[in-house]
């Protein structure tokens, strides 16, 4: 355990929850993105083997002609419900709602439907017309030279590049989640990502207090030979706002809920959103005491106070 500004866990413990505010702010840091953050590439592999043999069947299209790409989509119809997987088109555009598997597609002249789930080869030469109005003919014509799974190796990683946001929304559960693995690997100890009353009883055969019956936890770490089940939720204010209040809200309620119960609560929290808004982090100090920030934690002051 590493101390922080010449303090150590039973220093910041031990302080009043004002000043406990202060060295709180004072210590926070920021979550770093992890290495995978910027391409879920086993994503990536999930969606491409899914398409299986069928891609490699559309390299013979690799500078042909519109014809020719006709024909052959004629003859294997099936095929044609790769279309909206080279143009990066997923399943949900034409499946959710009322779509029933149509896509619509606004022209010039007016809007047409395609059926990309059950392919209607009567209506082949729409798709065409889809196919070399999207620019995707121009493509296997001139603009390919080898292969179309690694083209869509490539529109596969940068679909999941949009979903970055999601990642950062869910970082600091990916960062809990980690530092739980690692304290319970150490420890010989049980952990758990999203826990509830029922995932505690499943996972670790420990009966919770009905007052826990609807709530969720970020994460658990669950002390076997002390039956002794430490929950903890994560947060990153990166802004002052609802969220944070809504959240401060339930810091009396559940020290109640835990003073009546072997159970503790730790709540980790960080961001600049709590500049703003003070007067929660102190509540949240008073009732519940136990509030770390990120560099705690890096510090080893999670793991140190389980000790205790």
């Amino acid at each position: 355990m590493k101390t922080i500004n010449g303090y150590d866990i039973l220093d910041y413990i031990n302080m009043p929850a004002k000043k406990k505010t202060e060295f709180f702010l004072d210590t926070r840091s920021s979550l770093k993105f992890p290495a995978d953050y910027w391409i879920d590439f086993s994503k990536v592999r999930e969606y491409i083997d899914e398409y299986g043999a069928d891609l490699y069947t559309l390299d013979y299209l690799i500078n042909r002609d519109q014809e020719t790409v006709k024909q052959f989509f004629i003859e294997r119809p099936h095929l044609l419900k790769l279309i909206p997987v080279l143009l990066g088109i997923r399943r949900e555009k034409y499946n959710s709602g009322n779509a029933n598997g149509f896509l619509d597609v606004q022209h010039i002249l007016g809007e047409y439907k395609l059926n990309f789930n059950a392919i209607d080869i009567k209506n082949i030469d729409l798709y065409m017309k889809f196919i070399r109005e999207s620019g995707l003919l121009e493509l296997l014509e001139r603009g390919l030279s080898k292969s179309v799974r690694d083209y869509v190796v490539g529109i596969e990683a940068g679909l999941n590049t949009n979903a970055r946001k999601n990642r950062s929304g869910n970082l600091g559960e990916w960062y809990l989640s980690e530092l739980l693995k690692d304290i319970a690997n150490r420890r010989g100890w049980q952990s758990c990502g999203q826990t509830t009353a029922d995932t505690a009883k499943k996972k670790y055969g420990l009966e919770m207090d009905e007052i826990f019956a609807n709530r969720r936890f970020d994460g658990s770490l669950f002390d076997k030979e002390r039956r002794k089940l430490f929950l903890f939720e994560v947060n990153n204010f990166n802004s002052a706002g609802s969220k944070v209040k809504a959240s401060s809200t339930e810091f009396q309620v559940l020290h109640d809920r835990f003073s009546r119960t072997n159970h503790k609560f730790i709540y980790i929290t960080d961001g600049e959103g709590w500049n703003k808004d003070k007067s929660h982090l102190y509540e949240a100090m008073s009732y519940i005491g136990l509030v770390f920030n990120y560099e705690m934690c890096e510090a080893g002051w999670i793991d140190a106070y389980l000790s205790l």
